[in-house]
């Protein structure tokens, strides 16, 4: 019963890491509303995206941040050409922030598995310039 208690608990926390957006809306979203977008690229088969996605993304999400960004995942098996626009064609884990930029999109990196701590800071850096770039447009 245990067993099966624990194993109920760890699928909740991989589902509650799992983004609710597909990368349009996510995309859709973030022209909406100005926060920035957040794109972790990856693939089933790779040992380190697994840990991003059902390791340090739900460790991350307990931070609160996923609130300022829109957050989606792209698997580079079955949406190929979106991770390559994404990624240039990079090693993947890849977790991609895009912020909006005048008439452009500004692009910033973190790549292979990084754990949590790092990409809060990462993540908390990008929503901070995007807060400063609408401050500085107002």
């Amino acid at each position: 019963m245990l067993s099966t208690t624990i194993a109920v608990l760890l699928q909740s926390a991989v589902l509650s890491a799992s983004p609710t957006m597909t990368y349009e809306q996510a995309y859709a979203e973030s022209e909406k509303t100005g926060k920035p977008l957040v794109v972790l690229v990856g693939a089933e088969w790779c040992p380190g995206c697994r840990v991003m996605k059902n390791t340090s993304m739900p460790q991350v999400k307990q931070d609160g941040v996923f609130q300022e960004v829109s957050f989606t995942t792209v698997d580079t098996d079955t949406q190929g050409e979106i991770a390559r626009q994404v990624t240039g064609g990079g090693a993947i884990p890849q977790l991609v922030l895009f912020q909006r930029d005048g008439a452009g999109w500004k692009t910033e990196k973190l790549v292979g598995a990084q754990n949590p701590a790092t990409i809060i800071k990462f993540l908390r850096k990008g929503v901070q310039a995007a807060v400063g770039r609408i401050a500085n447009r107002e």
